[in-house]
């Protein structure tokens, strides 16, 4: 009879907390649209306002949000912070969850 390996409650449950915490950050529209910009390339918050036609404020604040779940960090280049993506599985999740016409090629 074969064992099966058990993750602790305690690790499970920090798991799971890290994932909730990612589709809370995923769960806005804006914040969705900000992660398609930044994978184009990094990105500061003037450009983002400009592009996504959003007060800086909040693209601060949603900026802010993907910040706090891992999803994205800043570097300063000279006056200004620049963003990027840094959780490499965010370009597929947006790709595997984007509405079927908005795909180009087609999924294995």
């Amino acid at each position: 009879m074969l064992k099966t390996l058990r993750t602790p409650k305690t690790a499970r449950a920090g798991s799971e907390e890290a994932s909730a915490r990612i589709f809370r950050a995923l769960a806005h529209p804006v914040r969705i649209r900000l992660l398609r910009l930044l994978l184009e390339g990094d990105c500061c918050v003037s450009e983002a306002e400009a592009r996504l036609k959003i007060s800086q404020p909040n693209v601060s604040q949603h900026l802010k949000i993907l910040k706090t779940a891992g999803l994205i960090a800043g570097r300063r280049r000279g006056a200004k912070i620049c963003y990027e993506v840094t959780d490499p599985r965010i370009e597929r999740i947006l790709r595997d969850f984007s509405p079927k016409e908005n795909l180009d090629e087609e999924r294995p």
